[in-house]
């Protein structure tokens, strides 16, 4: 691989807008554009050449390229193996699939299967004809409020799909939780002739099973986590059979439970964004920690200017308690200006504080920035210029 995508990669590991932004190239040329503008002048016959980790970084984004890169790459380097195709008919059809899984609709989920099917999921029973697998789904739908498959990478060999992801689960209590895994499809015709699901599905169903967030297979080296591709996301939302689907009710259940991801363009999803911000300051004031927490994820970080960083939405709403009983309480905030990216909100501000003891109230110019998972703020950090605390 050359040292100017190995830059590139670094790069866009230490900063998520450059991945975002690489996520949405849809064509090589726009690839190279948008690595040029961040400083890095490839040529797509590099691009091609790299495409073994390439397409395990950026997912998606190499889908869309793959059939012109292939070719590039065999005309760059004759002495390269051959690169299997990552988009394409069959890959399509797992999409599809996934999006039957993820609306509960298991009478269209077995229409993908011919009629032996081997179907495995994890250590249970295998089943061996579609009603068993409808029953099998419909038994593990009932039990869960929403599933979403966070697709890392997906891709082709012969008659085979293998797809690597995180796949996450909205329990009926609200908690989520993610889980890696692995799936390999064998495919006859237009149909899924087997399917074998490997994972450790156990902690869905014991809370008290502990997953560590860098058992994704998001995480990558140094633990730097990618950000996800939303490929899911994006089908019911882009593709022709995914809209029609919504529009005749198989809505995913993601966007009706869980997190209740909007379904359409990044303009929607913003809008949504910066109104769950709002409101989640509008609850810190009124002190309803029950609805703050529902904001947060399970794994919020918040971080307030130097000081020691804060882990779950619990401990969040015990930092803001204390600082409400003994230091100061927060009672709204004067907005200089907002600026938004692909799931990360800046917001510089001034904040209006009352003081504990003096019942003097003070204004705290700060910058907060907001990274968000759907709609729920997974990473909160406050620049704040806290010295008016000092008037107590």
């Amino acid at each position: 691989m050359s040292q100017r995508v190995i830059s590139l990669l670094a790069s866009a590991f230490e900063n998520p807008t450059l991945q975002q932004k690489l996520h949405s190239a849809n064509t090589p040329e726009s690839f190279v554009r948008i690595a040029a503008e961040n400083g890095y002048e490839l040529t797509k016959e590099e691009l091609a050449a790299s495409l073994g980790t390439v397409h395990v970084v950026f997912g998606e984004v190499v889908q869309s390229m793959m059939s012109e890169l292939v070719g590039a790459a065999a005309t760059s380097n004759p002495k390269t193996p051959a690169i299997e195709k990552i988009s394409g008919t069959n890959v399509d059809l797992v999409k599809r699939l996934f999006s039957r899984g993820e609306a509960f609709d298991s009478e269209g989920f077995i229409t993908f299967f011919t009629d032996s099917p081997v179907y495995q999921f994890g250590n249970f029973e295998v089943c061996l004809d579609k009603q068993s697998i409808k029953k099998s789904a419909d038994n593990f739908f009932s039990q869960i409020s929403a599933v979403y498959h966070e697709i890392k990478v997906i891709w082709e060999l012969g008659d085979l799909v293998f797809v690597e992801m995180d796949v996450l689960y909205w329990r009926k209590d609200g908690s989520m939780i993610s889980l890696p895994c692995t799936d390999i499809f064998r495919v006859e015709g237009q149909k899924f002739s087997e399917l074998r699901i490997f994972m450790d599905v156990n902690p869905v169903f014991d809370p008290t099973l502990s997953v560590p967030q860098s058992a994704s297979v998001l995480t990558a080296s140094e633990g730097k986590h990618l950000l996800p591709p939303g490929t899911m996301r994006k089908h019911f939302a882009e593709h022709p059979e995914g809209k029609e689907r919504v529009k005749n009710g198989f809505v995913p259940k993601w966007s009706i439970a869980g997190p209740k991801w909007s379904i359409g363009s990044e303009n929607d999803k913003s809008s949504e964004q910066l109104k769950s911000v709002g409101e989640l300051a509008q609850f810190i004031m009124a002190q309803d920690w029950e609805k703050v927490k529902t904001y947060l994820t399970d794994d919020i970080f918040y971080k307030v200017g130097s000081g020691e960083p804060v882990y779950g939405p619990q401990a969040v709403v015990n930092f803001f308690k204390q600082v409400f009983r003994n230091t100061a309480v927060f009672s709204g905030h004067e907005v200089r200006k907002v600026w938004q990216e692909p799931d990360i909100i800046t917001i510089e501000m001034d904040a209006k504080y009352e003081l504990v003891p003096s019942k003097k109230y003070v204004n705290i110019a700060c910058c907060d920035i907001y990274r968000l998972r759907g709609n729920q703020v997974s990473e909160w950090r406050v620049y704040a210029d806290m010295s008016p605390w000092n008037t107590l």
